[in-house]
């Protein structure tokens, strides 16, 4: 592993990201926020040195990077970008530890929030947060690979390397057109939600930062009372078509624009996906009338809270904490499924789920057929063994880590339904949990080790495990080196 390779591509890429925070800082100076206008420029400053310090470390330009080294820029850029929108949030009041916490809560679409008063904050400093989200959403990475003509090394495997899901897909025969291409359709799907939602009657600034946090899968929401503080039901249907979208794939969705809306019904994951939403939301449905609720009203926050928490979003429309304890065990059992591989969504995906189910069934059928010839297949395409295998691994890794974040975080004064819902929610990147981290209710009160090893969990959760868990091999440190000369 190159070293001076790995510094060079983070550092090309933060240097362009320093850019991002002219955005927040247009919207301070135009409501005159001017004391946030600082923290602002210095986090842009310190980014675009750090960045070209970094690009400066090595003269040489290598033609391609290699598969580690593209998973060492993506986990290193993740954590280096959080720990640079952080500064803002430094610079009007928050610890270091908090405004860790929420920036990596924003870069990762999870949405934990440590905010208490939300009018404390100026509306830069909210629009930064709901930024960093829609930047997340499709990939920091995704995003420079998409609108600079000259980037880096190895832009392929960067791409694929920060791409969510099991499989990587081309929608051209050059990754930087299909980031491109993605990037246009998430662009357009935001921009139609902003119109939706405006019309709809929700403030300007309000509806902006919903479109971007909404199609991001994120859940950040500049009201304290999240989407339940407008009290508006236009609103909340029209969140939920948003919501549904950002959680399927946005490949399958580009291919259904060209023409091709079969694709739908082809792919067994956008099936399964609908399956999920459709029936987890009957249930919810049936347990709020049951309960006393009016069955237009129950249904239409059913389907919101069964989309929210599925897609990982996270938005509330109502208090769910105050729910039935089948109502919320449902949403548990959503929180560990997530969304389709290739969306904005976090958690495990539909498709390693469905693949799961397809293995074990294949494996019942061998003890009855032990020399039949019994492949596993998903939407007609047979699923090598290499996939299957890391799937498989995804799931051991993923339920060790959860149950160790749990552990470290109960130990550290949380409560059990606390400690295992935050530790849920913010390693599958849902947002709220149960108990004292409740949709209403913050992380905020958390013991500051909590926090971080929260943090972690998110951080971890967005790359998905296995890349964290593959850099912290020995070997890969034992070989690496600095100069780029060096070829093993």
């Amino acid at each position: 592993m190159r070293l001076c390779i790995i510094v060079k591509v983070t550092g090309d890429l933060l240097r362009r990201f320093g850019l991002m925070f002219l955005w927040p800082m247009a919207v301070a100076a135009y409501y005159s926020e001017w004391t946030d206008l600082g923290g602002f420029a210095l986090a842009g400053v310190l980014a675009s040195a750090a960045g070209q310090t970094m690009w400066l470390a090595h003269p040489e330009r290598e033609p391609d990077l290699r598969r580690i080294e593209a998973l060492a820029v993506v986990a290193g850029t993740w954590l280096v970008v959080a720990l640079l929108g952080s500064v803002p949030y430094v610079w009007v009041g928050l610890s270091p530890v908090d405004a860790v916490f929420e920036s990596m809560s924003g870069f990762t679409t999870t949405g934990a929030t440590i905010f208490t008063d939300f009018g404390a904050f100026g509306r830069g400093v909210l629009f930064w947060r709901s930024l960093t989200q829609w930047i997340g959403g499709m990939g920091v990475i995704a995003l420079f690979v998409a609108v600079l003509p000259r980037l880096a090394m190895g832009v392929g495997r960067l791409f694929f390397a920060e791409a969510p899901g099991p499989t990587d897909e081309k929608l051209t025969p050059h990754v930087r057109k299909t980031a491109a291409v993605l990037w246009r359709l998430y662009a357009g799907l935001t921009l139609a939600e902003f119109l939706a939602l405006w019309f709809a009657g929700m403030p300007v600034y309000d509806a902006l930062c919903h479109a971007m946090t909404t199609l991001a899968a994120g859940g950040f929401s500049p009201n304290a009372l999240s989407i339940a503080g407008y009290d508006n039901a236009a609103v909340e249907w029209i969140i939920c078509v948003f919501m549904f979208l950002a959680g399927a794939s946005f490949a399958l969705q580009y291919r259904a624009l060209l023409g091709r809306p079969g694709v739908f019904l082809r792919d067994e994951e956008f099936r399964m996906y609908t399956a999920i939403v459709l029936v987890a939301a009957l249930f919810v449905t049936g347990f709020l009338w049951r309960a006393g609720g009016e069955l237009t009203v129950a249904f239409r926050q059913g389907l919101f809270q069964t989309l929210s928490i599925l897609t990982t979003t996270g938005y509330a429309s109502v208090d769910f904490q105050l729910w039935g304890d089948q109502t919320r065990m449902i949403l548990l059992v959503l929180m560990f499924i997530g969304g389709c591989a290739g969306s904005a969504a976090g958690g495990p995906k539909v498709i390693r789920h469905l693949l799961i189910g397809r293995f074990t069934l294949t494996e019942l059928r061998r003890t009855l057929h032990p020399r039949g010839v019994l492949p596993v297949k998903i939407s007609g395409k047979v699923v090598s063994e290499d996939v299957m295998r890391t799937v498989l691994v995804f799931f051991l890794f993923y339920v060790l880590t959860f149950a160790l974040c749990a552990i470290a975080v109960i130990l550290l004064g949380a409560d059990l339904v606390t400690g295992v819902t935050a530790t849920m929610a913010t390693l599958g990147n849902v947002g709220p949990g149960l108990g004292l981290v409740g949709p209403m209710a913050n992380y905020g009160h958390l013991h500051p080790l909590s926090k971080l090893v929260l943090t972690g969990a998110m951080w971890i959760g967005r790359l998905e495990v296995l890349t964290v868990l593959a850099l912290l091999r020995p070997e890969v440190w034992r070989s690496a080196h600095w100069r780029a000369a060096a070829r093993g």
